[in-house]
């Protein structure tokens, strides 16, 4: 059966193209008749027209398509906050579409050379590490709006979480339970996430007196996670590891029971982000709380806004049973 055109609904309501799409587009108030709108309505909802979105694109300039842009959208944390933005952006009138790189540069580049040709409004961005900027440079000059999230890029507005703060805080915890001897599996190098986190937690300990007992970096996955953990542990006598995210920590838990190790009562483990894996855990994972969603929500009315302003999102610890006290 062929798709009803505007032109359709024009001749079954006696009207010009013009009129129906004025009703269409909300201008009709001074232009027609009350009875001549009902009328084109009724016709609409007999033929069950839907108008193309190209062709209102090609006559307003506007998609009203957002990407959203993620590291991996595997990862919980990412996933909840695509949900936030989606959230709004689907009250807003907006559709999304989620591009994952995967934890590749080279992906994320290619993506914002594609975003461009697809004619998106703009583009919510949680970068894998620092981005192409000429990529970026283009996307702004051509007009798109970029909102980034989670990790900073110079020059663009961003909605974070105070990544520091907890960090310090729950190793302040950590080392009140009576851990000395704590290693610390940080996320990707040059990754603004991840050096806040490491920050807060080299903070916390130096102020105590202590030092680290061994620093590694993986790269926010399970995988990364259990990988490094199995080297701490097979290297050291350590009371408790401390991870950049809850994956990672996830990983260095069933890296402690491969080695025979218990959790809490040998090895205290850490996480941060508090994705809803962390409390299916046994034990419940301590870790930090990241509002992933609502994080997502407010990058998208921050998109609306676009008024270049930085927001900082408060975080809480999660006490969980994966430490207890020494």
């Amino acid at each position: 059966m062929k798709r009803p055109t505007i032109k359709d609904v024009a001749v079954l309501a006696g009207v010009s193209p013009s009129t129906v799409s004025r009703v269409l587009n909300g201008c009709d108030v001074g232009h027609m008749r009350p009875e001549t709108k009902d009328r084109i309505l009724r016709v609409i909802k007999e033929l069950e027209y839907t108008p193309v979105k190209a062709a209102r694109v090609l006559r307003q300039r506007r998609t009203q398509t957002i990407a959203v842009l993620l590291p991996d959208i595997s990862n919980p944390f990412f996933a909840l906050f695509a949900r936030g933005v989606e959230s709004i952006a689907f009250v807003k009138g907006y559709s999304t579409m989620i591009c994952d790189s995967n934890h590749s540069i080279q992906k994320e580049s290619r993506y914002l050379a594609i975003l461009l040709a697809e004619g998106v409004e703009g583009i919510i961005f949680i970068p894998v590490n620092q981005p192409v900027m000429d990529r970026v440079q283009r996307l702004l000059r051509q007009g798109l709006k970029i909102i980034v999230a989670d990790r900073r890029v110079e020059g663009l507005p961003v909605v974070e979480a105070d990544n520091k703060e907890g960090s310090r805080k729950l190793t302040e915890y950590i080392i009140k339970l009576g851990y000395r001897k704590i290693a610390y599996i940080a996320g990707p190098a040059k990754v603004s996430t991840a050096e806040d986190r490491l920050k807060g937690f080299l903070e916390a300990l130096a102020k105590a007196g202590l030092k680290p007992l061994d620093v590694r970096h993986g790269n926010f996955t399970y995988e990364s996670g259990y990988e490094q953990a199995q080297k701490i542990i097979q290297r050291h006598q350590v009371d408790a590891i401390m991870c950049g995210n809850d994956l990672m920590a996830i990983g260095a838990v069933r890296a402690a029971e491969d080695n025979g190790l218990r959790v809490p009562e040998d090895l205290g483990v850490t996480g941060f982000d508090h994705i809803p894996w962390s409390d299916f855990l046994r034990p419940k994972l301590t870790t930090v709380e990241i509002p992933a969603f609502n994080m997502g929500q407010i990058a998208m009315r921050q998109f609306l806004k676009y008024d270049n302003k930085t927001c900082m999102l408060k975080v809480r610890i999660i006490r969980g049973e994966s430490c207890r006290k020494k």
